[in-house]
């Protein structure tokens, strides 16, 4: 029993480089990690869509997640990466600096902490301290519905 409650204090996250912040979300969410190549050009579209790759057949959007949350637009790299979301209803992906590791991380305790109000992005759920870094935690649901809503 004290195992299963220790399993449901911790996740597992992917965390990503964007500038130079560390950023992660539940890995639940993540299909794939694919290579950052030529996207497919959407006229009309705003600035942070990227543009849209195919994905084994599926035509997925690929947002420019540092444009997305008021930072400098990427430059794409060796190291840029679009990690690809998948759910029940969408398929996305967002294009990042550099992915680092997958980190199994608290949801709770001593080492997390809840943003301040104002002085984050509104996407960060819980604030990390891993050994000296600050991994901030996105709320994935929130920033797809942000997303969903300036198409809507």
């Amino acid at each position: 029993m004290a195992v299963a409650a220790a399993i449901d204090t911790r996740r597992q996250v992917i965390s990503f480089l964007l500038e130079n912040e560390y950023l992660g979300f539940d890995l639940k969410h993540l299909e794939k990690v694919v290579e950052a190549v030529d996207f497919n050009f959407v006229p009309r579209a705003p600035s942070f869509l990227r543009g849209a790759i195919n994905h084994h057949g599926k035509v997925i959007a690929v947002i420019d997640l540092r444009e997305f949350l008021g930072m400098e637009k990427a430059t794409l790299t060796l190291d840029s990466r679009i990690l690809v979301l998948a759910g029940e209803e969408y398929h996305l992906g967002l294009l990042v600096d550099r992915v680092e590791r997958i980190e199994t991380v608290p949801l709770k305790g001593p080492l997390v902490q809840a943003p301040e109000p104002g002085e984050h992005n509104p996407y960060v759920s819980r604030m990390i301290n891993l050994g000296g870094r600050i991994l901030s935690v996105l709320d994935v649901e929130k920033l797809l519905l942000e997303i969903e809503n300036y198409f809507a």
